[in-house]
């Protein structure tokens, strides 16, 4: 008997691997529970030292405005200076324009005739012949007379004939004559017109008007202004006819002529 119970000891003193651990044994190589002192691991010596490897993130700038950052372009730049050139060039010639105080030239018809002066039916014939005395009142500026037409009218401004004439300058305080050489033969005129300038003959006086339309410029040293369009009304150009043979000449001196630009 106290064999068997020596063998039962021994047994379960034994250590068995592999199979759990009876409470009270551990297993071979390793010390018991509570065999050393609990020590605790030691604090983190910096919170949050993790820092991602890599280059840093590349974030892009914000917009400033509602489309996209509030930074001027080449063409707004460009557009911008136009803009303050052409103000500052305005601005000079403003300046030089009231600095030479330029003034409207003068015209007046120094001389008229017409021949021969037929209205038959609603027909015309006839040959008016002028000479315009143009003057210009300007001390410091010369002007330049280009692309001038010429055309004649009776009463509510029906066009009877018209031509062109050549270029010329005006310079300064100065005057000088334009001659005016107008036809037409078997133009339909109508018969209010036709009839009109008949009965007014017939009564030893017609008149007539005439008009002239020029691109002119004013220029005195480097200053010249930009191409401008003359209109000269002169409503007033009255003809006697004295004799029977359809010669009729200006009568004494006509008005002066009115002058817009």
């Amino acid at each position: 008997m106290a064999t068997s119970a020596a063998g039962a000891d021994d047994a379960r003193n034994k250590t068995v691997t592999g199979y759990p651990v009876e409470p009270g044994q551990f297993a071979a190589g390793y010390p018991a529970a509570g065999a050393y002192p609990y020590v605790a691991p030691p604090p983190p010596t910096q919170a949050n030292t993790y820092r991602p490897m890599g280059p840093s993130p590349y974030y892009a700038p914000q917009p400033t405005g509602p489309i996209g950052p509030n930074r001027p372009t080449l063409l707004c730049r460009l557009l911008i200076a136009a803009v303050a050139v052409f103000a500052i060039m305005s601005l000079v010639f403003f300046i030089a324009w009231l600095a030479l105080r330029p003034r409207l030239p003068e015209f007046r018809v120094e001389s008229a005739s017409v021949f021969p002066l037929n209205a038959t039916g609603s027909e015309l014939t006839a040959t008016w012949d002028l000479t315009l005395l143009a003057n210009n009142p300007n001390h410091k500026l010369r002007i330049y007379y280009d692309s001038i037409q010429a055309s004649l009218f009776y009463r509510d401004h029906s066009q009877l004939a018209t031509t062109s004439l050549p270029p010329f300058v005006l310079t300064k305080r100065n005057q000088t004559r334009v001659g005016c050489k107008l036809a037409t033969v078997g133009e339909y005129v109508g018969n209010y017109v036709a009839k009109g300038i008949s009965d007014e003959r017939d009564r030893g006086s017609v008149r007539f008007g005439l008009g002239v339309f020029a691109s002119v410029r004013f220029r005195s040293g480097l200053f010249q202004s930009r191409p401008r369009v003359l209109r000269v009304f002169c409503e007033r150009v009255d003809f006697e006819f004295a004799q029977k043979n359809g010669t009729g000449t200006l009568t004494g001196q006509s008005s002066p002529c009115v002058v817009d630009l």
